[in-house]
């Protein structure tokens, strides 16, 4: 596959999606927006650890590339960043079927329900499109459809660029049907949903939506 390469259209540039260059602007942002300097994120990075080694409740991961995920979402508040991890890791025992290896869905992956533009905006936001057409409601559970949608979005979550800017959703709503609605009537579905972004996933959600029909 061709490497996607930067896109300059008038004053706006768009990168490509995996570039990790940070600029000038996403430094800027990391720093007035979420109070991220090299000096707060040093500190703040020892004392999640601390919190994290004190507690018995989960076993998570330590690594700095993993937490700094969840530290940059929560603004470097310690304690904010700390009960998202724990909620995450909750959410995660007490729904494994949400995060089962890629081979485990990998009809619902190849489908590309989900997926990710090659650059992101002119924001430096990830474009994060979902398109129901795709979603073969016979073949695919919701369990695996909503389980193919968090593996796509965590699959670019390690870029500093996606955790600093965030993402931005395209809903391509063509070819939506009665199969495609009906999983969305149940309580127990939309919790779950509502569940898994509200505060469990560690990233900015900016999705102002551009919804398709």
């Amino acid at each position: 596959m061709e490497e996607a390469k930067t896109i300059v259209s008038g004053n706006k540039v768009f990168r490509p999606l995996l570039d990790e260059t940070l600029t000038t602007e996403d430094l800027r942002v990391s720093r007035e927006e979420l109070k991220e300097i090299p000096e707060s994120r040093e500190v703040a990075m020892k004392i999640l650890k601390k919190m994290l080694s004190e507690q018995d409740e989960f076993l998570p991961r330590m690594d700095d590339m993993y937490l700094i995920r969840f530290l940059r979402c929560r603004k470097y508040d310690c304690e904010r960043t700390f009960k998202t991890i724990r909620d995450h890791y909750k959410f995660r025992k007490q729904h494994p079927y949400i995060f089962p290896l890629p081979s485990g869905i990998e009809l619902a992956i190849r489908s590309c329900i989900f997926n990710f533009l090659p650059h992101r905006d002119h924001k430096g936001r990830a474009v994060y499109v979902f398109k129901i057409s795709r979603w073969e409601t016979s073949k695919i559970s919701y369990a695996d459809f909503i389980a193919a949608g968090n593996l796509v979005a965590e699959s670019v979550l390690d870029n500093p660029v996606t955790q600093i800017n965030g993402y931005i959703g395209i809903w391509d709503f063509k070819g939506f049907s009665t199969g495609h609605f009906l999983p969305f009537c149940s309580p127990k579905h939309i919790l779950l949903l509502t569940t898994l972004m509200q505060g469990r996933f560690p990233v900015k959600m900016l999705f102002s939506t551009v919804e398709v029909w």
